[in-house]
C-alpha cells in the first residue's frame, strides 16, 4: 500500500461512516512492524486516524506475529464461521487478490463474512511490477474488473489511485539511480538462483517515469 492509497481508502472509509465501517476486520494485515516501521504511512494515514474516529479494528494474517489479532486463513470454513459471528461490518482487503490462486473463493469468502448489508473496500494494483508475496499472479484489474469478482455484492465507489513513479520511490527512500542501477546488476548475476527477485527488480524499471496506479473498490453485499 503506498501513501496515496493509504489517504484515499481512509477518506472512504470514513465517508461511508465511523460507525457503518466498524468493527473492521483487516485481511492480510501483516505485522505491527511492517504497519508502522517498514510502512509507516499504513498506519499513520489509514488506521489511526480511523482509530480515532472510534472505528474498531480487528488485524487477520496467516502467520502469528506481533500486531496480528487473529491468525489463519479465511478460506478455512471453520474459520469463516467464527469471522462472521464476530459482527464484522466492514472488510478491508488491500493489495492481496493479485498474490492468491483463487480469487473468486477468497471474494466469496469476504462476502460471507461481513453478510448482506456489510461493506467490504479492495484494492489491488492496476498498473504495478511484479512483486512476489510469495506469488504474483499479475492480477491487474480495472475497478469494475475487480469489482466483477464480488458476485453477491453492489459496487458502491469504483476508482484508480495514483502512486509514485518508481524514480521517486528512488529519491524518497535515499536511494540513487546509480545505486538501484548496481543492485538491478547484482539481481541479474544471480538471477539462476534468486529468478523472482530478479524479475521483481527488473521489472520495477518499466515504471521509472510512469506512476503506479491501484484499482479501489467499495462493495456492499446484497
Amino acid at each position: 500500500m503506498f501513501d496515496s492509497e493509504a489517504v484515499r481508502v481512509r477518506e472512504i472509509l470514513l465517508e461511508a461512516g465511523a460507525e457503518a465501517v466498524s468493527p473492521l476486520l483487516n485481511v492480510g494485515s501483516s505485522t505491527a512492524a511492517f504497519r508502522t516501521l517498514d510502512k509507516p504511512h499504513i498506519d499513520a494515514e489509514l488506521f489511526a486516524p480511523l482509530r480515532t474516529q472510534g472505528v474498531s479494528i480487528c488485524h487477520l494474517d496467516r502467520k502469528a506475529d506481533d500486531g496480528v489479532d487473529l491468525v489463519g486463513d479465511i478460506l478455512d470454513p471453520a474459520l469463516r464461521q467464527e469471522l462472521a459471528g464476530r459482527g464484522f461490518r466492514c472488510l478491508l482487503l488491500s493489495n492481496v487478490l493479485e498474490h492468491v490462486r483463487d480469487r473468486p473463493g477468497l471474494a466469496a469468502a469476504c462476502e460471507e463474512i461481513v453478510g448482506r448489508g456489510g461493506l467490504i473496500l479492495a484494492t489491488v494494483p492496476s498498473s504495478f511490477p511484479y512483486h512476489a508475496d510469495p506469488i504474483d499472479t499479475l492480477y491487474r484489474p480495472s475497478p469494475s474488473e475487480l469489482a466483477g469478482l464480488f458476485r453477491r455484492s453492489e459496487l458502491r465507489r469504483g476508482e484508480t489511485v495514483k502512486g509514485r513513479t518508481y524514480r521517486e520511490t528512488i529519491a524518497a527512500a535515499g536511494s540513487s539511480l546509480p545505486r538501484e542501477l548496481a543492485r538491478t546488476a547484482l539481481a541479474a548475476l544471480t538471477a539462476i538462483a534468486w529468478p523472482r527477485s530478479f524479475l521483481s527488480r527488473a521489472h520495477r524499471w518499466l515504471w521509472y517515469r510512469r506512476p503506479y496506479r491501484v484499482s479501489v473498490a467499495l462493495l456492499a453485499v446484497r
